[in-house]
């Protein structure tokens, strides 16, 4: 992977300065990996996240699977009992590393872009067509195509598009993030 163009030094002061300036705070409780529903999914666990910055390490970060795959649920954040915005740094990380090339998860990248521009375009998520494209994007087509019939049947996502008024703004405030 290529970080040769990251600034960590510029992450850190961020993280510190603008998203979440309590970071020092954490005492490793690890209450936010204990509430984390993916956290079986990470390297890197959110407590261990949060020792990572504060340790000078957030090249490990960058180069993990734990950014990329952060639902951003909050959970972490609302169980910190030194009230540290964990969801906040995750994305934070996500956002500030996006267009160096560190992905680490296969795929993420077309995830990634899929969902930004359905936000675009319709103001929220669209779930039918987001796994539509990514089973096109990577070449899967029929991945869960078993369980689609099942799903649409018990009304579990629409298969309808619901608009968003106030798309253009949602639109225009997303095209930072591609």
């Amino acid at each position: 992977m290529n970080n040769k163009n990251i600034d960590y030094g510029k992450i850190k002061n961020n993280l510190q300065n603008y998203i979440e300036p309590n970071i020092y705070y954490c005492c490793q409780c690890g209450k936010c990996s204990a509430g984390c529903p993916a956290v079986d999914l990470y390297d890197f666990k959110p407590h261990q996240v949060i020792s990572l910055i504060q340790s000078n390490r957030i090249d490990e970060i960058v180069n993990s699977s734990a950014i990329w795959l952060c639902l951003e649920c909050d959970i972490c954040s609302n169980r910190c009992p030194e009230n540290i915005s964990i969801a906040a740094i995750m994305n934070y990380l996500r956002v500030s590393t996006w267009q160096k090339n560190t992905k680490k998860v296969k795929n993420i990248s077309i995830f990634y872009k899929l969902f930004v521009r359905i936000v675009q375009f319709f103001g929220r998520s669209y779930e039918p067509g987001l796994i539509l494209g990514l089973n096109i994007g990577t070449g899967r087509f029929l991945n869960d195509f078993d369980i689609a019939v099942d799903i649409l049947k018990k009304r579990k996502i629409k298969v309808l598009p619901e608009f968003v008024k106030g798309r253009k703004k949602i639109s225009k405030a997303t095209k930072k993030y591609l």
